[in-house]
């Protein structure tokens, strides 16, 4: 065994093909758990997002690089919960310094010199009532829009907003008419019939 990992050792400095991307590549594998169940998770880096896990439990490949991870998790009902991810050396790595750094140079340019822990568990706290929609969830209905304020001058009190009155039309122009014998009507228009004369 122990020959086995010298001869790997002098291949990966011979080669300079890294013994990290020999032994552990270049992506890994991330699963995630919560509790309860069900969440949606979504993976951050260098606050551009790079993968998603619709529902939990749940794995996602991603590529190994020195940054940090930042996972959040949500769920309806719950407060969304935030797992920071380190990259850490991997175990390969241990290879290069041993080899005097001649494989590090190519597994660092391709991230495989690094490793993030492979197994995250999140557990979700039920959210009081009232509390928004976790991110990436539908937005609620907008709230009709509030009446239009009225500047008012300073320590002046406060004025209700002005009441509209709808306007009536205008009514038509009417005429009161008399007859010879005393009798007398009213008219709409300007003129009175004929055998009428404007009463007095």
């Amino acid at each position: 065994m122990a020959l086995a990992r010298a001869i790997a050792i002098l291949a990966c400095s011979a080669w300079l093909s890294g013994c990290a991307s020999i032994f552990e590549g270049t992506t890994q594998q991330i699963s995630v758990n919560t509790t309860p169940p069900g969440a949606r998770c979504t993976f951050w880096r260098n606050g551009a997002y790079i993968a998603d896990v619709p529902v939990t439990p749940g794995a996602v490949t991603i590529d190994k690089t020195k940054d940090e991870l930042v996972i959040v998790c949500s769920k309806p009902g719950y407060i969304a919960a935030t797992f920071v991810n380190k990259s850490g050396l991997a175990m390969a790595t241990l290879a290069n310094i041993l080899t005097a750094g001649l494989a590090w140079a190519v597994d660092s340019s391709r991230g495989a010199d690094n490793k993030y822990q492979g197994e995250v568990s999140l557990a979700l706290a039920p959210a009081p009532a009232g509390t928004p929609a976790p991110v990436g969830l539908p937005a609620p209905e907008p709230s009709p829009a509030p009446a239009p304020v009225v500047p008012q001058a300073r320590g002046a009190a406060p004025q209700a907003p002005p009441v509209v009155t709808p306007v009536a039309a205008p009514a038509a122009p009417q005429v009161e008419c008399a007859a010879s014998d005393g009798s007398r009507i009213r008219v709409t228009g300007a003129a009175c019939p004929a055998g009428w004369t404007p009463a007095r």
